[in-house]
């Protein structure tokens, strides 16, 4: 059957209308739902069919309050060391970037997995040390502390460069 555009059934044509109706039969069948099963929880069961099982309460996110505990125990350093480290004990280096900028220093010791660096005379931290016997009075000391390799830069490679070839004329 053909509708003509004044009929009151011509709206039923269009899609939109359509599918408002069947969004609003979807609401209302939630609707119901959530009725029956708050309903039940409170202890009617006669408007509840037997075989839907009601939605349990949902228990409130423990994680939101250790959140920031997960983070608080890391290790105080740059993820993802290098896999071909670009320095080596014994390498010359100029301080590129934090307090000790423009300093000059040899590399003392790598520690690979952090990507951290130690350097003579950079990043020094002061320690107040306790007596070690009775009696003895304590001190104050300037400690070396690891630097990271992405605040430094080598400028003069040690024993491990590889020679160069030269030719010799007989």
């Amino acid at each position: 059957a053909q509708f003509s555009e004044d009929t009151p059934m011509a709206a039923h044509r269009d899609p939109w209308t359509i599918a408002s109706l069947a969004l609003n039969i979807v609401l209302a069948m939630a609707m119901l739902f959530s009725l029956y099963a708050s309903s039940e929880s409170q202890g009617d069961l006669s408007m509840m069919p037997k075989t839907i099982q009601p939605a349990t309460q949902a228990t409130p996110f423990t994680t939101a309050v250790n959140f920031h505990r997960r983070f608080k125990f890391q290790p105080r350093r740059k993820p993802n060391p290098p896999r071909k480290w670009p320095m080596k004990v014994g390498d010359k280096v100029v301080v590129i970037a934090g307090s000790d900028k423009g300093k000059e220093s040899e590399i003392t010791k790598v520690y690979r997995k952090t990507g951290y660096v130690m350097c003579k005379e950079v990043n020094m931290k002061t320690k107040h040390q306790r007596g070690q016997e009775e009696g003895e009075t304590g001190s104050i000391i300037q400690i070396e502390h690891p630097i990271h390799h992405s605040n430094l830069k080598v400028t003069e490679r040690s024993v491990y460069q590889k020679p160069v070839k030269t030719e010799e004329t007989a």
